[in-house]
């Protein structure tokens, strides 16, 4: 049984723990708080982003890396008692209880909020004594959170060298921890795709799921859906100015040399492939004499080229498109002929992409009789 969840998994307890939390808030219950622990990097943060927005609800983040103890515990001032003639310690309303400024505003006040503690590993144990109070009881001192406020951590482990501090038992013990690990299906359909990371990216990671992320390590580049993502960016505003000095200085500076090296060999492998002379041309194409690596990469070029024709289209069919799918299809018969077992790992994007666009698998359907592929394409995504 799997020991850690991926980001579309661990949703679903998110959402859960959140209605959970505002119930027992209403009703006077007690109930543990979810600690989202994985590697820098895989989206955690992410995560929570995507649910308040898909749900309308709001977010409130406080980075607990550099909060200060004044933010979580107010500042003390002298208040008085004119009857009994005595004075007191009053504490003011803590900064991380204003609710003012919202990362993401919920839909009505009535929808929950959730305030997000990330980086909640790097809180020293100073901070974490105030834990208490708040995991339990929803108040530091005499200011309780509003009922609809529900509470998310998120941390790295302890050994991911990101300044990891001890938890103490009885924090430990409020809290409902959730592994998680990145997965290459699950963050190309759910994030990639979305938000326009780079095909010969999107491609390379699915054929080598391996660099999706890698070991961390201190003052030195490493693999990453984050640091993938920062180098997708940076390398789409070279344009077409971009060389392959300019792209190993970019991906070396943030996946790290060893897979900038294989990303650099596979690309040269891809880039040779001009898949619009390849769609326009109608001589045959013979694929046999192509190993499985570079039959990929053949696919993965054309389906990079027929995806944006269709996007520019908005996914309508008209004869141009049709024509396209037709010698895309030719090509696909071909293919399975000699290399069979590559072609729906080389169809996946295509799949993920139009069902990202439309609901619908009407393109995958047009490429291919063969049942057994389309079926296998359905199985592996």
């Amino acid at each position: 049984m799997e020991t850690s969840l991926n980001l579309n998994q661990v949703a679903a307890f998110v959402e859960r723990s959140v209605l959970l939390q505002r119930n027992a808030n209403q009703n006077g219950h007690l109930t543990s708080i979810p600690w989202l622990s994985g590697s820098p990097g895989i989206g955690k943060s992410e995560i929570i982003r995507q649910v308040c927005k898909e749900r309308g609800w709001g977010l409130k983040v406080v980075y607990m890396a550099t909060v200060m103890l004044e933010e979580i515990t107010g500042l003390p001032k002298i208040g008085k008692d004119e009857d009994m003639k005595t004075e007191f310690i009053l504490w003011s309303r803590p900064e991380i209880f204003n609710f003012n400024h919202l990362e993401v505003v919920p839909r009505s006040h009535q929808d929950p909020v959730i305030l997000f503690l990330d980086d909640a590993h790097l809180c020293n144990r100073q901070i974490q004594a105030y834990m208490f109070q708040l995991l339990t009881y929803k108040s530091i001192h005499d200011h309780r959170l509003p009922q609809n406020v529900t509470i998310i951590l998120a941390g790295n482990r302890g050994n991911d060298k990101a300044g990891f501090q001890e938890i103490l038992a009885p924090v430990a013990n409020r809290i409902f921890f959730i592994d998680l690990h990145a997965d290459i299906d699950q963050w190309v359909e759910d994030y990639a795709i979305r938000n326009g990371i780079r095909a010969d990216i999107i491609t390379f990671l699915q054929n080598y799921p391996e660099f999706l992320i890698g070991k961390p390590i201190e003052s030195g580049a490493w693999p990453s859906p984050r640091s993938w993502t920062y180098a997708s960016i940076a390398m789409d505003s070279f344009g077409n100015s971009l060389t392959e000095q300019a792209m190993f200085t970019i991906l070396s500076g943030h996946v790290g040399t060893e897979a900038t090296t294989r990303f650099i060999e596979y690309y040269e492998l891809y880039a040779k492939w001009d898949a619009q002379e390849i769609l326009t041309n109608h001589a045959p194409m013979h694929t046999g004499n192509l190993s499985k690596v570079e039959s990929y990469a053949m696919l993965s070029s054309c389906v990079t080229y027929l995806l944006k024709k269709l996007r520019e289209n908005r996914f309508k069919l008209n004869g141009s498109i049709e024509g396209l799918i037709t010698r895309f299809g030719a090509i696909v018969a071909e293919m399975i002929r000699y290399h069979k077992e590559i072609v729906p790992l080389g169809l996946k994007l295509l799949l993920l992409g139009e069902k990202a666009e439309t609901g619908k698998t009407t393109v995958i359907e047009k490429l291919t009789s063969d049942r057994k592929i389309v079926q296998e394409l359905f199985d592996i995504v």
